[in-house]
């Protein structure tokens, strides 16, 4: 470029002036390269400031996500603890309900056998008494004379079944067989499934239903009325 620009400069000038016109203008010539890249330099770096400003302001967003992250993971955790502590404190309420029950079904077993208990012993001791309340009242109603009185099982249609209650003699020289039901409380439901039964004995002598017990409904009373049976209460009472 300076070999160029002193030929043209040596039309107009010494070659000495010339030579330093050239020197001069490729001195101005870089310097204002220079500027050039300078100032282009200068562009570059604030782009890179502002490049850096946009990610230290990004990089503190992502600081208070991070932060808000972890007080939302740290309050989750502590609903978890919360969770935790109910389940468990469910789970002992659910055990002690378990051996709550546990307890309440030994108790309603054992009541249960003592019911239980209760009902044979007084079943049993209503039957003893009609063994020994049952023939005298036969013999002074009736004037029965008792030839077998106790517990026993006599032969049906469909089986056999035992009865409370059996009575064998003669009434004017005639054979009666006398079946009893003993019950606390005769019902009419109690009343009409023994006759039933009743309905069902082979045997050779007169059948007589009849029922002993401490209480005996209306409707029951007027059922064994109706069907020709007695009915003796644990008091001695006697009623057809």
């Amino acid at each position: 470029m300076t070999s160029a620009l002193e030929e043209k400069l040596r039309t107009a000038f010494s070659p000495e002036q010339a030579h330093l016109l050239a020197e001069v203008i490729r001195e101005a010539y870089d310097d204002l390269v220079k500027a050039k890249d300078f100032n282009e330099l200068k562009a570059i770096v604030a782009d890179l400031a502002q490049a850096q400003k946009r990610t230290e302001e990004r990089v503190d967003q992502l600081t208070v996500t991070v932060a808000e992250l972890a007080q939302a993971q740290k309050r989750t955790e502590e609903r978890v603890e919360e969770l935790a502590a109910a389940q468990k404190r469910t789970e002992e309420r659910m055990d002690q309900l378990a051996a709550a029950q546990e307890r309440t079904e030994r108790a309603v077993k054992q009541l249960a056998r003592q019911v239980g208990g209760l009902s044979e012993a007084l079943g049993g001791s209503l039957e003893d008494l009609a063994l020994e309340v049952v023939p005298e009242i036969l013999e002074y109603r009736w004037g029965m004379e008792i030839e077998f009185c106790d517990r026993d099982t006599l032969p049906l249609h469909n089986g056999e079944y035992e009865f409370d209650l059996v009575i064998r003699g003669q009434v004017a020289g005639r054979p009666i067989l006398v079946l009893g039901e003993v019950k606390s409380n005769i019902t009419e439901s109690e009343v009409e499934r023994f006759l039933n039964l009743v309905a069902q004995v082979e045997a050779p002598e007169e059948v007589r239903p009849l029922f002993f017990g401490y209480r005996v409904e209306r409707a029951a009373k007027a059922l064994i009325r109706d069907r020709n049976a007695v009915m003796v209460t644990t008091r001695g009472k006697y009623f057809p």
